[in-house]
């Protein structure tokens, strides 16, 4: 296999597992909360973040303006509070610990060890604002590897633009034609990566695969699959 100059990832679902993130946050919002709650613990606050949240997408219908917004609605809505609790109080809490409150996705370290051992540069390009994205990256136990985040933010432009691949590939100084992008959105990340030339490379499992769309070239099931196709 020709192994690329550079592998750029997505965040949420690639090297972050999302899910398992909120578990770790549900801990620190009953840690913070618990007292002000009647019953129902860790388990049932994660269980509301999940749905509000999404998968990190707001339903085309939905009447949020963003995912922080959604979930401090939910919790302050759905949970039984014995004490009241404002939904300023529950957003600002979120804001606080979400990126804190991060889970590597499991066979993130290996691939990333692969990719070291065999000369790969690495980095990340995610939409979202910079600091979060940042803050997100720095508590993987891989982050001394990767060499850049491009967010959404500090890029000026979102996925899938190409223009954002196009930026990354340049800051990291290669070609954006000896770049795979690792993702999971179909659009978002192989739509996108292939628009600005670089070889993308689905992770699936987390979005449907439309079936308008031709099917994807590169396909894992798993981050594990690609330390062994690295190896």
């Amino acid at each position: 296999m020709t192994l690329p100059r550079a592998v750029f990832f997505d965040l949420d679902n690639t090297l972050v597992h999302r899910n398992a993130s909120i578990d770790l946050y549900a801990l620190q919002f009953w840690h913070d909360f618990g007292h002000s709650i009647g019953s129902g613990g860790a388990e049932q606050a994660a269980e509301v973040i999940k749905r509000c949240d999404n998968g990190g997408y707001l339903p085309a219908d939905s009447p949020y303006g963003s995912i922080k917004q959604a979930v401090s609605h939910g919790l302050q809505t759905e949970i039984a509070w014995r004490l009241p609790v404002t939904q300023e109080a529950l957003l600002a809490h979120w804001e606080r610990y979400n990126a804190v409150c991060t889970a590597a996705m499991p066979g993130a370290a290996e691939a990333v060890a692969g990719l070291q051992a065999q000369g790969g540069r690495i980095g990340v390009i995610s939409n979202g604002s910079h600091r979060t994205r940042l803050e997100k990256v720095e508590r993987l136990p891989f982050a001394s590897a990767i060499e850049l985040t491009v967010s959404s933010e500090s890029a000026g432009v979102k996925k899938p633009d190409a223009a954002i691949f196009r930026a990354a590939a340049e800051a990291l100084g290669v070609e954006s034609g000896e770049c795979w992008y690792v993702g999971d959105h179909p659009l978002n990340d192989v739509i996108g990566a292939a628009g600005a030339g670089m070889t993308p490379v689905w992770l699936s499992g987390f979005h449907p695969w439309p079936a308008e769309m031709p099917p994807p070239s590169r396909q894992i099931s798993s981050l594990a699959q690609l330390a062994e196709r690295l190896a």
